[in-house]
């Protein structure tokens, strides 16, 4: 749901729609400083202004390029909020304009107040970041004794329990937080407490429920009152009820497959999930926390406790979509061709925050994936800078990875790689550049296909990652319709036809995916194309 992809279509769904901007400051002033401070030296050393002429140009080329619908965007330099401004529309059938209070699902960015959530109770001496899971949740176990006795609330916040990822809850509102710790016990491990990073949805919610027993709150009134309160965030909400009685918010769109650019769908409402992804914000709000995360606003915990969140814990080269890019180009590319240099190395996982470098410079950054909405927080913390980037469509991560080092370069003053053709050169090599989803998104609109090549494709196949098997049925002698699963979630989608056995998903969760047909008689497959290649997802029955 939140970060992690499996798909074309959650790994770099491009939309085909943009319109319009509008500027707005954030505060009365734009040089508006949050009073406090966490401890934090302020680099108070002059830096050029920011060339907004240029940056608008950019942003406006780059959301008509991605397809992307609406955008918030909020940067800090040395302390300040030195940019806010809300680009294109909220929803593309009403044409409002996106503004800097503009609220936006932000996905799993939400995660990192989770983690705080946490490291205030650390600061108030309610929790060991070292102590195990039991002793907070006497219930909780693993599937192995010993893992049991050794994972810690350490290995939560760091993605390293050893359990694998599912995203049933996400999707099935009936799965409770009772329902995934009892799970827990019998769900594979991937290796020993604290070997692995393995991103788990899962981790997050059980770190939340910590916060609810330890406080005697729930995590969203904490989250308000500890957090939201106390930096300002006074729009931010925690749910999609609340988040409705708004009156300026974005909402959430996907890929319109069979007439092309995107379409509004309805929110996502997350329930036993929430710890891991149910904030809602705008870039005015998010500004503020960005301060925050900056040593540079309002004091929650000590600079000891906010730099151990920043600090890379655990190696996790599969963290981040730039890097997996480049080292899925590096191996698969003809030895004749040139691979792009990755823009990003070192990768690492913190406290529900992604570390990185990038020219050379540490970048702490997370990426936030929910239902229709896209968004990423990225900081350079020995610059006292950072951006946070809110869209209103789902699965824009490739746009989200060109805006944010782009701009990172901006604020570190250097002329580094175009990023964006960096990316789009690597993922041609993978098939999956602009150009090659352009061409498939065209066929989905005007292939006509014969009966026969459906009727032949038809028939049940044994789930690969799913204990009930896969139908696939005709639909009006033009699409097939799949009923399949993975992760958990069991879904239904319509399959646009292509030609030579691809087909393209029209609904969730993998809307926009290609989904392909190979071998026949007990060799019959059926994949999900991606960058790493096809994912199999069901093979013949026998």
């Amino acid at each position: 749901m939140f970060a992690k992809r499996i798909s074309r279509s959650v790994l770099v769904t491009l939309y085909l729609l943009s319109q319009g901007s509008l500027a707005q400051s954030l505060f009365d002033s734009p040089n508006f400083l949050l009073a406090g401070g966490s401890g934090r030296p302020v680099n108070t050393a002059p830096k050029p202004p920011l060339n907004t002429a240029q940056l608008d140009a950019f942003v406006n080329r780059i959301m008509k390029e991605y397809g992307v619908p609406g955008v918030g965007l909020a940067i800090v330099q040395n302390g300040t909020v030195s940019y806010v401004k809300g680009y294109g529309v909220r929803n593309v059938s009403k044409g409002t304009s996106v503004t800097p209070d503009t609220q936006f699902p932000i996905g799993s960015v939400t995660k990192s107040f989770t983690a705080l959530d946490m490291m205030v109770l650390v600061n108030d001496g309610l929790v060991n970041l070292d102590a195990p899971v039991t002793r907070y949740i006497p219930e909780f176990k693993l599937s192995s004794p010993a893992s049991t006795r050794t994972v810690t609330v350490r290995n939560l916040l760091t993605h390293t329990t050893g359990l694998s990822r599912t995203d049933a809850s996400t999707f099935n509102p009936k799965i409770t937080v009772k329902d995934i710790i009892a799970a827990a016990a019998t769900t594979p491990l991937v290796g020993k407490p604290g070997e692995k990073f393995v991103y788990s949805n899962v981790n997050a919610i059980i770190a939340g429920e910590i916060i609810k027993r330890v406080s005697g709150q729930s995590w969203a009134s904490f989250t308000q009152q500890r957090i939201f309160q106390p930096l300002g965030m006074n729009t931010a909400t925690l749910s999609i009820d609340t988040l409705k009685m708004l009156p300026d918010i974005a909402t959430p769109h996907e890929l319109d497959v069979k007439n092309g650019g995107s379409r509004p769908i309805d929110y996502l409402s997350l329930g036993a999930d929430a710890a891991a992804g149910a904030v809602n914000a705008s870039a005015s709000d998010m500004a503020r926390y960005m301060l925050f995360q900056l040593g540079t606003g309002s004091p929650l915990i000590s600079q000891e406790s906010l730099n151990e969140m920043h600090k890379g814990q655990i190696a996790a080269p599969d963290s981040n979509l730039p890097g997996v890019i480049a080292q899925l180009a590096s191996k698969m590319a003809e030895s004749s061709v040139r691979v792009p240099a990755p823009l990003v190395t070192q990768e690492q996982y913190g406290f529900y925050w992604n570390v990185e470098n990038f020219l050379g410079e540490q970048i702490v950054q997370h990426a936030g994936n929910v239902t229709g909405a896209t968004a990423s927080v990225t900081m350079l913390p020995k610059q006292h800078a950072g951006v946070v980037i809110l869209a209103n469509i789902g699965e824009a991560n490739t746009f989200m990875d060109v805006m944010r080092l782009h701009i990172a370069e901006v604020l570190l003053g250097r002329s580094g790689p175009d990023v964006n053709a960096t990316l789009q050169a690597q993922l041609k090599i993978l098939g999956q550049d602009s150009a090659s989803i352009a061409a498939d998104r065209q066929a989905a609109r005007t292939y006509q296909p014969q009966p026969k090549e459906l009727s032949a494709l038809a028939g049940t196949f044994k789930s690969l990652a799913d204990p009930k098997p896969t139908v696939v049925k005709v639909i009006d002698q033009r699409m097939l319709r799949l009923e399949s699963g993975f992760r958990g979630v069991r879904f239904t989608v319509d399959l646009i036809p292509l030609g030579k056995n691809r087909f393209m998903a029209t609904g969730q969760p993998i809307v926009g995916s290609v989904v392909k047909f190979t071998g026949s008689g007990e060799k019959r497959a059926i994949e999900i194309e991606g960058l790493n290649g096809a994912t199999p997802l069901a093979g013949a029955s026998k």
